[in-house]
């Protein structure tokens, strides 16, 4: 958020739970002119990465050796792109 904040983007930032892991995420919503998607695309992509993590798998209670860790990937960014037909700042 900070990166696209220093690049003059204005951000809203909404804070979202769920996911496989039940895990806390964050919403970014960002206006823009369409000349401007491609440059705030790669702050976002230079900014967040995907990593990895040993879980247990208690979603699976019931599997056999459920007791042991998993390697989970999460984090990155899920971006989506829409058209507006206005924005109002009042």
């Amino acid at each position: 958020m900070g990166a696209l904040h220093e690049a003059g983007y204005r951000v809203t930032r909404l804070a979202s739970r769920g996911g496989f892991l039940r895990s806390r995420n964050t919403t970014l919503l960002v206006g823009l002119e369409d000349e401007q998607v491609g440059a705030a695309i790669a702050i976002i992509e230079r900014n967040c990465e995907p990593r990895t993590e040993q879980v247990p798998i208690e979603a699976f209670a019931g599997m056999e050796a459920s007791w042991l860790p998993t390697e989970v990937t999460h984090g990155g960014a899920t971006i989506f792109v829409l058209p507006l037909d206005e924005i109002r700042r009042l």
